[in-house]
């Protein structure tokens, strides 16, 4: 599988789902549920690579004024509902957190999808009867933390001020 067909599947599960991001958790499974195990595999390399990208303290920042705060565990999930807002949010999000403001919706609440960065591996399991310890390992590298300059709450107003316009 290639980023394209990553992209692909990700923009379907949303359209299926109609935009709900919950609703788009149980599109996508039921997508990667029809794919053979090793594109499964190669469809979490490529979603555990964005994810990684998404770490940094600017996104973090952006998830913590969305969410009115936002703990570690609440960024990862951040982090997997802007993938699942397609390449065009993702990547946008990444140049200037502040195009979030366009990107986020009602129904999207505090921007966060519990599990969306296990969907993959939970498919996986499901499909070839192997438990989580026989999942395929990544070629990765290892992330050494959250990218980018550290923030302090104070800050976040005057660092992303639409945002804050619109959140708080």
């Amino acid at each position: 599988m290639d980023k394209a067909a990553f992209w692909k599947i990700i923009d379907a599960s949303r359209r299926d789902a109609e935009d709900d991001p919950e609703e788009q958790l149980e599109t996508l499974r039921e997508r990667l549920s029809s794919l053979e195990p090793a594109e499964i595999v190669s469809f979490d390399r490529i979603l555990s690579e964005y994810h990684g990208r998404a770490d940094t303290w600017d996104l973090w920042g952006a998830a913590y004024i969305i969410g009115g705060g936002c703990s570690d565990d609440g960024f990862m999930d951040f982090r997997g509902w802007l993938i699942s807002r397609g390449e065009k949010a993702y990547e946008a999000a990444l140049a200037d957190p502040e195009s979030l403001v366009k990107v986020v919706k009602e129904h999207d609440g505090e921007c966060q999808i519990e599990g969306y960065q296990y969907v993959a591996s939970e498919v996986w399991e499901e499909k070839t009867g192997k438990t989580s310890d026989d999942f395929p390992s990544h070629d990765l590298p290892m992330r050494t933390g959250t990218s980018g300059t550290p923030w302090e709450e104070s800050d976040l107003d005057e660092r992303f001020p639409k945002l804050s316009k619109k959140f708080s």
